[in-house]
């Protein structure tokens, strides 16, 4: 974020990031409960109705900001989470 802030190449556009390669919803979920040590997850059926606003498949990359700014990721996805889930672990009694 700052790094765009501080760059006039940045100025007006809009980055949607993603990583370094695509992940479903559910591979998303079963790294979670993986990295939690636990859990469980139920797949519901999508509704009928719903379907036809459905935009399907969709993957985010870092390429724009990446050929504008020069901005990679530091971390992979699964590391990120692994950091974020020690460090709520060891904080705990600051959340909940």
């Amino acid at each position: 974020f700052l790094l765009a802030a501080a760059s006039d190449e940045a100025n007006g556009e809009v980055f949607n990031l993603g990583g370094e390669k695509p992940i479903s919803l559910r591979e998303l979920v079963e790294l979670l409960v993986q990295i939690n040590r636990g859990g469980r997850y139920e797949l519901v059926p999508f509704p009928e109705d719903r379907q036809r606003i459905d935009i399907g498949s969709f993957y985010a990359d870092y390429s724009k900001i990446s050929r504008l700014l020069g901005w990679r990721p530091k971390v992979s996805l699964e590391e990120g989470l692994h950091r974020t889930f020690d460090y709520y672990r060891k904080y705990k009694k600051h959340y909940w």
